[in-house]
């Protein structure tokens, strides 16, 4: 039997057998203001607050400060769960001992959950594709020994529209989605109405998911993915 970890937005894990399969790596990826962030609160704060799991939030952009505040304003007060969530901000320009200080902090909090907001920009400072893929692939090989269940945010352009036939690349690299367990793409068309925001799972392992496009919406109380 696969074991599964919620992923905490609600209305999405009964699309996908209940939540991420354990230990998995999974792709998330998306336009600026697709929701990304807020998908990731959603997974480390309903971790901690209702499953009592540990989760480390790793930015490379977003301070401590300013990912609280985002959590805050959708209702979720990380400062009450403190013990449970660890957010770590290491600028771009300082990543080239990245992989010792993920697999150091990992060993002293011991997390089930693991964020690294995001992928791109941890591959970007890397000279050429092949080095940036050789970075990527040591990432997947490290979170395969760590044993969390781990979300990887991809940053790509906002050009794709909502429709059945929704394709087009899902990370920077365009190898991201291959070494990942799942993939799973944002949309936000920017014209309002029930339709502007949509989910799609790509590819997930060992999972019956839905294909097509689910609509989402993002509102003071977070994201919520909608009947269909």
């Amino acid at each position: 039997m696969v074991k599964r970890i919620k992923t905490g937005v609600p209305g999405f894990d009964k699309f996908i057998e209940g939540g991420f399969i354990e230990k998995s790596i999974n792709l998330l990826s998306g336009g600026t203001g697709t929701g990304k962030t807020i998908f990731c609160l959603h997974f480390l704060y309903s971790g901690a607050k209702d499953l009592n799991e540990k989760g480390i939030y790793i930015s490379f952009e977003e301070s401590e400060e300013d990912l609280k505040a985002d959590g805050k304003e959708i209702g979720m007060d990380f400062g009450a769960v403190s013990n449970k969530v660890k957010f770590l901000h290491i600028p771009p320009y300082n990543i080239a001992n990245f992989l010792n200080v993920l697999k150091e902090e990992v060993m002293m909090f011991d997390p089930k959950r693991l964020v690294i907001d995001s992928i791109s920009a941890l591959a970007m400072p890397m000279e050429d594709d092949f080095e940036r893929r050789k970075q990527i692939f040591r990432i997947k090989e490290l979170l395969k020994e760590l044993n969390c269940t781990s979300i990887l945010i991809s940053e790509v352009p906002s050009d794709t529209g909502i429709s059945t036939e929704m394709s087009g690349r899902f990370s920077r690299f365009e190898v991201e989605e291959f070494l990942c367990d799942s993939v799973i793409a944002l949309y936000y068309a920017g014209i309002g109405g029930e339709s502007d925001r949509a989910i799609r799972v790509i590819k997930m392992r060992k999972t019956s998911h839905q294909r097509g496009p689910i609509p989402m919406d993002i509102s003071k109380t977070g994201m919520e993915v909608l009947k269909i």
